[in-house]
């Protein structure tokens, strides 16, 4: 779980010492920190569970390293809404979520809305797949706030899903794939706006199935072998016969800016030539 944005910032004034999940530190008046707060570590955000005394404080999870000293200008407090500590506190960061702060500029970009996000303010916030094989968002306001990006200081870490503006420009539909020797491929290709890694995902629907679709390993199916199936260009091999004639196959387009998926038109079908 990712900790996003923040409300204000306190620079330490002192260096902190790391030990695994425990950090001790030298406190003065302008290091004052209390249970929920965030502390970031050299970029790296925590959360504070417990403050066992006036130098001693335990973190929510793991430090990174192992044993560190870190220089107190590679330490930041930045103090959350009680109600985001409190959630996290309490065992959010144990799930799959990001807790996202979305500022006044974040909320009016269209991906953003198109995810489920419809305001600023602290957000819960996930993607996943469904039972059918196509991904949906699910985001729950924590916090509603109005606070503008240069009051706000927000993070750059956010790019899952606040601050995404990338967008995906579907080019090469896969074709349908008439096989005698038994191999072929399916291929797709898609442009970004930005510079995200792009990523392929192939799905595969029976003949007789309407709506669902299974993403692709290599023995997925009885008398068929997959392979480059995270790749612009799925192959097949081994097919022997007529029984998979009908199935038809589509590419999950994603990149690591997090644009909004888009898939392929699903429309490419595999059939034995004999």
């Amino acid at each position: 779980m990712s900790v996003v944005g923040k409300i204000d910032a306190a620079a330490f004034s002192n260096t902190i010492g790391v030990v695994n999940g425990d950090a001790t530190v030298t406190k003065n008046a302008g290091d004052t920190v209390v249970v929920g707060d965030v502390l970031e570590i050299s970029s790296v955000a925590y959360i504070v569970k417990v403050v066992t005394s006036t130098t001693s404080i335990e973190l929510h999870k793991a430090y990174a390293g192992s044993t560190a000293t870190v220089a107190a200008a590679s330490v930041v407090r930045r103090t959350p809404p009680k109600s985001v500590a409190e959630f996290v506190i309490k065992g959010g960061d144990s799930n799959t979520y990001d807790l996202v702060f979305v500022d006044t500029t974040e909320d009016g970009i269209a991906s953003n809305k198109s995810r489920g996000i419809s305001g600023p303010g602290w957000w819960l916030y996930r993607t996943y797949q469904t039972y059918n094989g196509t991904a949906k968002h699910k985001a729950e306001c924590l916090v509603p706030m109005k606070v503008a990006v240069g009051v706000s200081g927000d993070d750059a870490d956010d790019t899952l899903a606040a601050d995404v503006l990338e967008t995906i420009t579907v080019g090469t539909q896969p074709a349908n794939s008439t096989s005698s020797s038994g191999a072929g491929t399916f291929v797709a290709a898609f442009t970004v706006d930005q510079s995200g890694t792009k990523s392929f995902k192939w799905q595969r629907q029976t003949a007789t199935a309407t709506t669902r679709w299974v993403d692709i390993t290599a023995s997925l199916d009885t008398g068929i072998t997959y392979a480059d199936f995270t790749t612009a260009t799925l192959a097949y091999s081994g097919l022997g016969g007529a029984t998979l004639d009908g199935y038809k196959y589509r590419c999950v387009l994603n990149t690591s800016k997090g644009a909004i998926t888009k898939y392929t038109n699903g429309a490419a079908t595999l059939t034995f030539g004999s």
